[in-house]
C-alpha cells in the first residue's frame, strides 16, 4: 500500500496551510541507534502558523510504520526488567526516569486505580507503591507484552492499543502516556477515548518531545526526538492544550521536570547535526561543554526538549 499523503490542513485547530518545518531524506536516521530499514523518499514536517502542532507527510502504512517497532526499539528489555528484580533500580538512570514520573503523579494522586497507555516493560508501573495503587497497562508491542506477562505477574496488561481495548469507562482515577501520543495516528480520539476512562475528577499525565523547544528551533531535522516515521506527530504546549480542551480536560500544569531525557535528546540532536556537518568521526568531547551550557539555558527559559502536561477531567464528568 503506497505511503498515505496528509492535508496541509492543521487536525486540531484546522487552520490552513500551515509551512513546511524541515525536510527528512530517506537516509536520514534520527534515531542513530537504530538499525531499520530506511524510509523510501523524503518526509516532509508541517508546523501549523497557529497552534504549532507539527504532523509528517506523506504517513507510512501500518504494515511499514510496525517494521520501525522490532524488539531493539525497547532495548533488552528482559535484562532491565530482570535488573530491576534483582534490586537495581536505584543504580539505573532510566529507573530514577520512572521514579521521576512516579513522584510527579504522587504529588497530585495519592493512589488509586491507574492505567499506564503503551507501558513497555512496565517499568514505571513497578515505580509505583503498590500497596497505594491498583495498576494496569496496555501495550502493543508482543515482545513487551509477553514479558511483562512472565515477570511481573500482578499487573493488570492488556495487549493492544487504546482504542481498541476492553476496557469500562469511567474506571481510572489516573491514565498516563509517557511518550505515547506522538507515535499514535489519531490523537483526538486516543485523547477522547482516554478522558471517557477516567472517573469523575481524574487525572491525566501526558510526557512527549517539546516541539517549541530550543532543540527543535534550532537543529531542526537533526532534532533527536523527530524520530520519524516513528513520530507523526510534534507538539507543543500550545497545541497540546488545545487538544485536551477542545475534549473536556483542564490542563493544570505544564511541567518542564525531566532535565534527563531533555539532555539526552540535545547531545544526540548534536551528534546528529556535527555528523552531518562534519562526518561520522567528529569527536563529542569537542561540543560537551557548550551541551552543559545549552542544559542551563534550557533551564533558565523552561525550553526543555521534553514537555510534561498534567490535566484533569472535571469532578462533575
Amino acid at each position: 500500500m503506497p505511503r498515505k499523503l496528509q492535508s496541509r490542513t492543521c487536525p486540531i485547530c484546522l487552520s490552513d496551510p500551515a509551512e513546511v518545518f524541515c525536510e527528512v531524506r530517506g537516509n536520514d536516521r534520527l534515531d542513530t541507534s537504530a538499525s531499520e530499514a530506511q524510509l523510501p523518499g523524503n518526509t516532509i514536517v508541517y508546523r501549523c502558523k497557529n497552534c504549532t502542532l507539527g504532523w509528517i507527510d506523506p504517513v507510512p502504512s501500518a504494515r511499514e510504520l510496525a517494521g520501525y517497532y522490532t524488539s531493539s526499539y525497547l532495548g533488552d528489555v528482559a535484562s532491565t526488567v530482570e535488573g530491576f528484580l534483582a534490586g537495581q533500580l536505584q543504580r539505573s538512570r532510566s529507573w530514577k526516569n520512572e521514579l521521576d514520573k512516579a513522584r510527579l503523579v504522587e504529588r497530585f494522586v495519592a493512589g488509586g486505580r491507574i492505567l499506564d497507555v503503551g507501558c513497555g516493560d512496565g517499568k514505571f508501573l513497578w515505580a509505583l507503591d503498590r500497596r497505594r495503587w491498583e495498576r494496569s497497562g496496555i501495550e502493543a508491542i508482543g515482545s513487551a507484552v509477553s514479558l511483562v506477562r512472565s515477570k511481573l505477574s500482578d499487573l493488570s496488561l492488556v495487549a493492544g492499543d487504546v482504542l481498541s481495548a476492553q476496557l469500562p469507562e469511567e474506571s481510572f482515577d489516573v491514565v498516563t502516556l509517557w511518550h505515547v501520543l506522538e507515535h499514535l495516528p489519531e490523537p483526538q480520539k486516543v485523547i477522547q477515548r482516554v478522558r471517557g476512562l477516567l472517573a469523575p475528577g481524574g487525572w491525566l499525565f501526558i510526557s512527549l518531545p517539546n516541539f517549541e523547544s530550543w532543540q527543535a528551533s534550532i537543529f531542526r531535522r537533526h532534532w533527536y526526538a523527530l524520530d520519524v516515521p516513528r513520530h507523526l506527530y510534534f507538539f507543543s504546549p500550545r497545541s497540546l492544550r488545545l487538544l485536551l480542551t477542545e475534549t473536556g480536560l483542564t490542563v493544570v500544569r505544564n511541567a518542564f521536570f525531566s532535565r534527563r531525557a531533555s539532555f539526552h535528546q540535545l547531545k544526540h540532536s548534536a551528534l546528529n547535526w556535527s555528523q552531518s556537518a562534519f562526518g561520522s568521526r567528529f569527536p563529542y568531547y569537542c561540543i560537551k561543554p557548550i551541551l552543559g551550557i545549552a542544559c542551563l539555558l534550557e533551564n533558565v527559559t523552561e525550553g526543555y526538549g521534553v514537555l510534561t502536561t498534567v490535566a484533569r477531567k472535571a469532578p462533575n464528568g
